[in-house]
């Protein structure tokens, strides 16, 4: 394609571009390279490494230094307008698919990833990676950058696949990341606080979540009618004359339930909408995965399927990784995993532990550097309020001390001398596993899936799961008791 058509500009040297990326490490020969300011690298210090590798064309939001050899073509507001450039490269793509969002504080891993396992030739896009369910490739982040996404939507295309399921976070609405992208239906499971590093008011945050429902193509919505935003967006799509399925306890939503019952196996309750009242069995744990799958179920609806059909389906849905994911060995204790960071996803998940526990609730977690420090107090008494035993450790401290970050935890634990601290993740797992009784439930939360630790730039090996399956395969607990 020629740079001109890229760029929407006519006064640019019409010169042919094969690729297209803001990632210089990415560059290959008859590349066009976008450099721009962002929040932690400026692009225009990697432009040399573009050129060696062989970039063609440059486009910046600096002026071009003197006796440049290349074409240089200054543009404004890049950071935002670079989802429109990939956009044309690769044809559209998302023009020629059926794109679901799914947007909240906690949740979309699940609803996402629930509607890709339900709905055929659809690919999931999330925390966990892209593709295929069965098949997920790796990627840094839960909305990937606007370029890569492009791209990545345009390999959906090319592999024959109809529809994407796609996580979207509050960061890459309000950066742009998703700009160009053609959403035909979105999702919202909730608000609450959680990135009020980066949105610095809970105003910010939901402004950011609304902007998926103002997207001009939308022609659906499903909205958490127990949510006091949810109300909102309900209220505002409305207006707009745009299709809303809601869904809630109450029983004013479209889709609601009652008689929910935790077993050994999962959840059990019975689905009541207009299209019928059935019984649900669901393979989770936690109330919280009810809500989660009503709007797995309202987003399945409106992508064709029969009501009772799916509701048979999702019997059998496969367990999502690191969310409430249970480990138990016969006579040992039960450990579940779970990615809980945030105040609400905690209080949740503690809630979903204790009515599995014959006994007592450990919960071992920490909270992440670099991010919201206004939540680790909350977490810290919302801890001290559902779990028996608390054991503090390292999340991902980043570039922050995990001292200091235990530190705030602190401030909300009334009774500080109760509280276990070990900030080797590793070792705190193992002592309150070793403090626990098989009647017990020790909860490790925060981390889920991950398979590595970020401290101080680096990434340290090690996942939450390993630990715990080598501990209990070692067998050398003596329970206490």
């Amino acid at each position: 394609m020629l740079l001109g058509e890229i760029l929407g500009r006519n006064d640019v040297p019409a010169i042919e571009i094969s690729g297209i990326t803001n990632d210089s490490r990415e560059v290959c020969p008859g590349d066009l390279f976008i450099a721009y300011r962002g929040a932690q690298f400026d692009g225009h210090s990697f432009i040399q490494d573009a050129l060696n590798a062989g970039a063609v064309a440059i486009c910046a939001e600096q002026d071009q230094p003197s006796e440049f050899r290349i074409p240089w073509i200054k543009e404004y507001d890049i950071a935002q307008r670079q989802a429109e450039f990939a956009a044309r490269f690769y044809g559209f793509p998302s023009n020629r698919l059926n794109v679901i969002g799914v947007t909240g504080t906690n949740g979309k891993t699940s609803v996402a990833l629930g509607i890709a396992h339900l709905l055929e030739s659809t690919v999931f896009m999330g925390t966990l990676g892209w593709g295929p369910p069965s098949t997920l490739e790796e990627t840094p982040l839960t909305t990937i950058g606007s370029v890569a996404l492009q791209r990545s939507l345009s390999q959906v295309r090319e592999r024959n696949f109809d529809r994407v399921a796609m996580e979207v976070s509050s960061h890459a609405l309000a950066q742009g990341r998703v700009n160009c992208v053609e959403f035909d239906g979105a999702v919202f499971t909730n608000l609450t606080r959680d990135h009020l590093d980066y949105h610095k008011s809970m105003r910010n945050y939901a402004d950011a979540k609304m902007k998926l429902f103002e997207h001009s193509h939308l022609s659906y919505a499903i909205v958490n009618h127990d949510d006091e935003f949810g109300r909102v967006i309900i209220e505002q799509l409305q207006q707009r004359n745009i299709k809303c399925l809601t869904y809630g306890a109450s029983s004013s939503a479209d889709l609601s339930w009652s008689g929910v019952r935790h077993t050994s196996k999962g959840l059990c309750g019975r689905w009541l909408s207009p299209w019928g009242h059935e019984d649900f069995f669901l393979p989770f744990y936690g109330s919280m995965y009810v809500s989660n799958a009503a709007a797995i179920l309202l987003s399945s609806l409106c992508n064709g399927q029969e009501f009772a059909e799916v509701v048979t389906q999702m019997r059998t849905l496969p367990p999502i990784p690191g969310r409430m994911e249970f480990i138990k060995r016969h006579g040992q204790l039960t450990v579940v995993i779970d990615y809980a960071h945030t105040p609400d996803a905690l209080r949740h998940a503690l809630v979903a532990a204790r009515a599995h526990a014959q006994g007592r609730v450990f919960c071992v977690f920490g909270c992440g550097g670099d991010r919201d420090a206004g939540k680790r107090p909350e977490m810290g008494r919302i801890a001290e309020i559902l779990a028996d035993e608390i054991y503090l450790t390292s999340d991902n401290p980043r570039n922050e001390s995990p001292d200091l970050i235990v530190d705030d935890i602190m401030q909300g634990i009334a009774e500080p001398d109760s509280v276990v601290i070990e900030l080797d993740r590793h070792t705190a797992i193992q002592l309150a596993m070793e403090a626990a009784t098989p009647k017990d439930v020790v909860l490790i939360a925060g981390k889920g899936q991950e398979s590595s630790q970020e401290i101080q730039g680096q990434r340290i090996p090690g996942d939450d799961r390993s630990v715990v399956e080598n501990i209990l395969d070692g067998a050398h607990l003596c329970y206490s008791g």
